[in-house]
């Protein structure tokens, strides 16, 4: 029995150990990915949405962005999460997929119109002509939105 518990608490103290306490706050590099996976997010929700009346080509143009830097994109998400499990270790998953899920409702309950689309072209065109840096600039426009949301650690 004596064992059984030794050999238990050898399995869990390391893992336990091996987390990061939560900080209560977001680095800046964080909050940077955070602003950069809602703007993804809401430009994929935009041009699939546009995509199907007043911006044909809008969802491919978007793949082809993702696909393009399907790295850059990843790494954003990777720091994201690993943000998010150290903040929230008990429920991060349930916490990430509320906060997605909010931001999906918003992007697709936006006004369908010409100009909101022509909106989501100029974006577009912005980023394939200037590639991911174009990208995460315009992501900034999200930052109060993230900073309302989540402290930026000092």
């Amino acid at each position: 029995m004596l064992r059984a518990a030794i050999l238990v608490a050898a399995i869990l103290i390391p893992a336990a150990a091996g987390a990061a306490a939560p900080k209560k706050c977001f680095s800046q590099a964080e909050i940077k990915s955070e602003q950069e996976v809602r703007q993804g997010i809401f430009l994929r929700e935009a041009a699939n949405r546009c995509n199907e009346r007043l911006l044909p080509g809008a969802r491919d143009r978007w793949q082809k962005i993702e696909g393009a830097n399907g790295a850059k994109f990843r790494s954003a998400v990777d720091r994201r999460q690993k943000a998010w499990q150290r903040e929230f270790p008990d429920d991060w998953k349930y916490q990430i997929n509320y906060a997605d899920g909010r931001l999906v409702t918003y992007a697709r309950n936006i006004s369908l119109t010409e100009g909101f689309c022509d909106n989501i072209d100029d974006l577009l065109q912005t980023i394939e002509k200037r590639g991911f840096a174009a990208f995460s600039k315009l992501s900034k426009v999200v930052r109060n939105q993230v900073t309302d949301d989540y402290k930026v650690c000092p």
